[in-house]
């Protein structure tokens, strides 16, 4: 009588094919703006006003970039023009410090406000400008004028719009957003306040019973 031994059984390579093979499922992310197109049960009505409003602050700040971009644009051009005019009707004149030290104040950049004079549109002038602290009478500064001869600020540089432009539509995207988040948060905040208070309604109803339910009487039988 032969008795296979179980080493001489034949090994069988499907099996171990089988329990080597790993399955696994894709699921999509639970976001809680998902919960408004849920019809589960488990869902209380503060977690679809919760979702609701999640998706409106969603939407808002995605709706605030193109106007946000708008914005921008219409700012871009006219800071343009406006800084554009200003290198037109502002120009580089030769001033003379005076000999007249009483107006002169050294700041702590080391610039001083000096008397000066210059001419300019057909006629001479006299203020006060700004100079490096060494400068000393009869030496010759560079100042802005405007179209009259009056002193003036250097002009802007155009390439400043584009900073104004995307300042300003940034700013006002933020705030949109900001806004949106401030509203969802507080809306959580309440959500969460009315959970919290049903459940804690729900725990003492547990424990202590539901005083709206008659309590039944003892049905022990009489010695």
């Amino acid at each position: 009588m032969t008795v296979s031994r179980p080493h001489d059984r034949p090994i069988s390579a499907h099996a171990a094919a089988d329990e080597g093979m790993e399955t696994f499922t894709l699921r999509l992310p639970r976001w809680p703006i998902f919960g408004l197109f849920l019809r589960n049960p488990l869902l209380r009505a503060s977690d679809r006003v919760e979702a609701l409003v999640l998706a409106l602050a969603v939407m808002v700040s995605l709706l605030a970039v193109p106007v946000a971009a708008a914005v921008g644009t219409a700012i871009h051009d006219s800071h343009r023009d406006i800084y554009a005019q200003q290198h037109h009707n502002r120009h580089l004149v030769t001033a003379t410090i005076s000999d007249d030290f009483a107006a002169q104040n050294i700041s702590r950049t080391n610039t001083a406000t000096m008397a000066a004079r210059w001419s300019a549109a057909g006629t001479e002038h006299t203020g006060a400008v700004t100079a490096q602290s060494a400068t000393e009478p009869g030496d010759h500064v560079a100042i802005w004028v405007d179209n009259n001869g009056a002193l003036t600020d250097e002009p802007t540089p155009t390439t400043r719009a584009s900073v104004d432009a995307v300042t300003a539509a940034l700013f006002m995207w933020a705030g949109v957003t900001a806004a949106a988040a401030l509203l969802f948060a507080g809306t959580r905040a309440v959500c969460d306040r009315i959970r919290a208070v049903r459940w804690q309604d729900a725990i003492d109803t547990m424990v202590e019973g539901d005083p709206h339910t008659p309590t039944q009487p003892s049905t022990g039988a009489n010695p």
